[in-house]
């Protein structure tokens, strides 16, 4: 369990905590996980964020549609259950220690508001979702759909009990008013629902894809992707062997000096 937990407590004591300790806290974290396990959710907690900052309106109605079941579901489905839920118990503490990462803000006191039931619900559903994927032998389009859907009604229904409770007993406004608003819940989960359902269609293309580019970078780690080293036998034979020479055309000997007898003139000067 120390190794899901520690991602989440440097962020969350270092306003509070003593330097020593968080120092203390920041090793532990750094060797409980390694890097790429950090990279890969400290991704889907970003893309938590992003989807809670996405607000489509309805027309003609004041709901909001937002991102964030789809990419929690999309956790799930690539981290796995345990790596899932980490990345959501992140992006809750992130939001809980007041930066403003919730779709309306951020901060201890948002813990009264009737919306804050969905954001426990996305561990729930991340966990849940990895879960069931990892149960099972064969994976095709429908069972990965079958575990999504699994995943976001458990997260669903966390949030409309959270979001009833709150309405009803902390603002008071009765169990009638607290239920009147769940049929707006229901709106959004339909389209929570299609959206998983897209996504799980493409999910086995999206898997290849990201097997492919890990493979590579695998590769790339281990050298495979280099040019081979040069046989040394190789380079010796090539130093020692030299190059032929270019045939040179031969050069003519001097021609021989002919020595013509003298004349008996000559002869006779000589003398």
């Amino acid at each position: 369990m120390a190794p899901y937990i520690a991602p989440i407590l440097p962020a969350f004591l270092s306003a509070r905590a003593p330097k020593a300790l968080h120092n203390a806290l920041c090793v532990w974290y750094t060797l409980a996980m390694t890097t790429k396990r950090i990279v890969r959710i400290s991704y889907f907690t970003m893309l938590t964020v992003i989807g809670g900052l996405i607000r489509l309106p309805l027309p003609f109605t004041p709901i909001r549609f937002t991102l964030q079941s789809l990419f929690v579901a999309a956790a799930g489905l690539v981290l796995g259950g345990k790596d899932g839920a980490v990345s959501q118990i992140a992006y809750m503490l992130l939001g809980l220690m007041g930066l403003p990462v919730f779709s309306e803000g951020g901060g201890i006191d948002y813990v009264l508001r009737p919306s804050f039931g969905y954001i426990p619900g996305f561990v729930l559903q991340a966990f849940l979702t990895g879960h069931l994927v990892s149960k099972q032998k064969t994976l095709s389009s429908g069972k990965l759909f079958l575990c999504a859907l699994a995943g976001v009604l458990a997260g669903y229904t966390v949030g409309i009990a959270y979001q009833v409770a709150i309405v009803a007993f902390y603002i008071g406004n009765g169990m009638a008013a607290a239920i009147a608003g769940v049929p707006s819940v229901l709106v959004m989960l339909v389209k929570d629902v299609v959206l998983i359902y897209l996504l799980c269609l493409l999910y086995p293309r999206i898997r290849s894809l990201i097997g492919k580019v890990n493979e590579t970078a695998k590769k790339a780690d281990d050298g495979q992707l280099l040019p081979p080293p040069a046989d040394p036998k190789t380079e010796e034979g090539e130093k020692g062997t030299k190059d032929p020479e270019p045939n040179k055309a031969p050069v003519p000997e001097p021609a021989a000096t002919v020595t013509k007898p003298l004349s008996a003139e000559r002869k006779h000067l000589f003398e």
